[in-house]
């Protein structure tokens, strides 16, 4: 099967410097095929105030849909990403005997090779790295297209490359530390945390840099396959996420939230560091330390959230054998708030300050990156996870199905009609584990008459001439269950 390991890198300081450079002249490179592509979108078939000269047109059969290119007089654009190189041979390919106009992908990897024999920045990278330079942002301008994602951005710094399948090598490795090989950039240590003896086949591997550290990011094939999904689930938990508590579970414990960033300490610090860095001079050395040092502290913080948020995962995954959460859009959670108009050229108050605030808390708890956790610990343990609608989970009301929005105040939860009481989270998640669907047997045969409503985990030590309460223990030499099915 195949796995994601993340490991830390250890480079010298050739190598880091090596690396540094790669980045700039990567992001240089994105952001020219960017513009280029851009211009092209802009331009074509638009009516532009700036007349653009087409070198060539293209016409189309309309009975075999062939297209030819040619000179002839049309104003149509040449192709339609609009994407035009200086050599002209560069535009076209063949393909099954016959000449037709590329790809924007395929002219801007053409033009790429000629950039490694020109520049000498350019053919010091890994040609592999540019063509997947490249390739990326094919992948979001198809996204872009066909997905109705966003149109790529131009990205002022770049802190990732990538290598393709089968071109890194693991050399060797012990207990506490590896050597991998990167092509372009040689043998480089890393920290290793895993059994790297179990690789059969290294795939896709991608460089990080996270502040002052870097990391390498390995999909590998290893032996063994992800166990299926169990047929019997005896058991199931619901989850509601939240701001004071970061996770209520139905079995009524809480997963407190420890406001990685948003607490009064770590963000007047934040606003200290901040603040202290934009004040430095425009391109000075003090000016990247200071920055240096607040993302220094920043990689410290995701770290703490990231090994916080493992620790929930695996707390939600042993409680139950399946696990159900509300399917929340937490995209359009964050968004701003909506400014109100009052008629007269001026806005009204819509409590946008708050709304920033709530939403910092959001991101901070990060719950996307708590679903996914879940989602991978549970599918390791073949348990399924159930993402419901989270309508009125917390406005209904479990014993009469009253819904009103008065119900809920705060962490209390009150229902308005038959005065119905509990923990706001606590009901939530209830409500969420029902929504699963799951049929459990209502009755249990009990094998003990309740004793003082429980029955003692161990045997007492009384008194001689005192009978011990617990006889079950002395009869059978063994501790019955209170809800017992194979007795």
């Amino acid at each position: 099967m195949q796995v994601r390991w993340n490991f830390k890198l250890k480079p010298n300081q050739s190598q880091i410097a090596r690396m540094s450079e790669w980045l700039i002249t990567l992001r240089k490179h994105r952001n020219y095929a960017l513009r280029e592509r851009e211009t092209g979108y802009n331009t074509n078939n638009q009516n532009a105030d700036i007349p653009i000269s087409y070198a060539f047109g293209s016409f189309c059969d309309l009975e075999s849909k062939f297209e030819y290119g040619a000179s002839c007089p049309l104003t149509c654009p040449v192709v339609k990403h609009g994407v035009i190189p200086d050599n002209l041979s560069l535009a076209l390919k063949t393909s099954k005997g016959a000449i037709k106009w590329d790809t924007a992908l395929g002219i801007q990897m053409k033009v790429t090779t000629q950039l490694r024999h020109k520049y000498l920045s350019f053919g010091d990278i890994n040609s592999d790295v540019l063509q997947r330079n490249i390739a990326k942002l094919d992948t979001a301008f198809n996204n872009f297209w066909k997905h109705g994602r966003g149109f790529p951005k131009y990205l002022p710094k770049l802190d990732s490359f990538e290598y393709k399948p089968g071109q890194v090598k693991l050399i060797n490795f012990i207990d506490s530390y590896a050597t991998v090989y990167l092509p372009g950039i040689g043998n480089v240590k890393m920290f290793n945390s895993r059994d790297l003896s179990k690789i059969q086949e290294i795939r896709t591997c991608t460089v990080k840099r996270s502040a002052s550290n870097w990391y390498i990011s390995m999909l590998l094939e290893i032996p063994g396959e992800l166990p299926e999904l169990r047929c019997e689930i005896n058991s199931v938990v619901g989850i509601d996420v939240g701001v004071n508590k970061l996770v209520a579970l139905s079995n009524g414990s809480f997963i407190e939230n420890i406001r990685v960033t948003t607490n009064a300490r770590t963000a007047r610090r934040f606003v200290i560091r901040q603040r202290a860095a934009s004040r430095k001079v425009n391109g000075s050395k003090n000016k990247a330390k200071a920055y240096q040092k607040l993302a220094k502290t920043q990689h410290k913080l995701s770290q703490k959230r990231d090994g916080y948020n493992w620790q929930a995962a695996s707390k939600i995954v042993k409680t139950a054998d399946a696990v159900g959460r509300e399917d929340l859009k937490i995209t359009n959670m964050v968004k701003r708030a909506k400014p109100k108009h009052d008629g007269k050229g001026g806005y009204l108050k819509n409590r946008a300050g708050a709304k920033t605030g709530l939403n910092k808390v959001i991101l901070d708890c990060g719950w996307g990156d708590l679903f996914n956790k879940i989602a991978w610990l549970a599918n390791k343990l073949g348990k399924p996870v159930v993402a419901v609608n989270p309508k009125y989970s917390s406005q209904e009301c479990p014993k009469c199905k009253h819904i009103d929005k008065k119900n809920r105040s705060g962490e209390k939860f009150i229902c308005t009609n038959c005065q119905y009481t509990n923990h706001a989270d606590t009901k939530a998640s209830r409500t969420i584990a029902k929504k699963v669907g799951l049929v459990f047997p209502k009755k249990i045969k009990k094998t003990l008459p309740p004793d003082w409503g429980k029955v003692t985990p161990v045997k007492i030590s009384t008194p001689f001439g005192v009978e011990s309460r617990n006889h079950a223990l002395e009869q059978l030499n063994t501790q019955l269950n209170l809800f017992d099915l194979t007795q």
